[in-house]
């Protein structure tokens, strides 16, 4: 609980995001997008994967600490199918060395695994991003450690966007960007489009 800051800064996100589930009828063959900005700004992300069945909870800023701090009150009234789990960036970007995010992807895992055993859990690389360039052996890193411990899961794997964000000299492409260069526009997320969708077969 060490990154815990009790001041509720998420608490109007998380109470929207209850409201969201709430609404959100057709609970099934449920899939779950959980994890931080890159996911909530996802505008289409639900006509970007039709047909299936998708519900985006993202809320900006988080971390692995603020997933896990907030697992069990979103997923109190759920049981999806398939989750994707997109988060870690602003981990390294708060100073927390790879090995420690892994240690955190590690509980987070813990956590769906006890509240839902059988269900397949995907993690999307961590995305490079021009503000953040000083960060990509931290990123690389990363992504090496949880591809690794995806492999020794059940129903686990690993979908890949990191690659195709880089540009020919190995660092994030400017053009996927808005102006902060830290958030993704249409081109990236149309690369984010493509990539899950070939891995849904979809």
């Amino acid at each position: 609980m060490d990154e815990y800051i009790m001041d509720f800064e998420f608490e109007e996100e998380i109470e929207a995001l209850e409201q969201k589930i709430l609404d959100h009828t057709d609970k099934k063959d449920l899939v779950v997008f959980y994890g931080s900005s890159s996911i909530r700004l996802w505008d289409n992300l639900e006509s970007d994967l039709a047909p299936l069945n998708i519900l985006n909870l993202g809320f900006g800023g988080s971390s692995f600490s603020w997933c896990i701090y907030y697992f069990e009150r979103l997923f109190a009234n759920i049981k999806p199918s398939h989750m994707v789990i997109y988060v870690g960036d602003n981990d390294l970007a708060n100073g927390i060395k790879p090995e420690k995010v892994l240690k955190k992807f590690r509980m987070l895992v813990k956590m769906v695994r006890l509240t839902f055993p059988k269900m397949p859990l995907d993690f999307i690389t961590i995305k490079p991003s021009p503000i953040r360039t000083y960060l990509l052996p931290e990123i690389q890193l990363t992504n090496k450690l949880i591809r690794k411990e995806l492999m020794g899961l059940d129903k686990a794997r690993l979908i890949n966007v990191f690659d195709s964000m880089l540009n020919e000299r190995n660092v994030a492409r400017p053009e996927l960007y808005l102006e902060d260069q830290l958030h993704m526009n249409e081109k990236g997320y149309k690369i984010w489009r493509g990539v899950v969708r070939r891995y849904f077969e979809i």
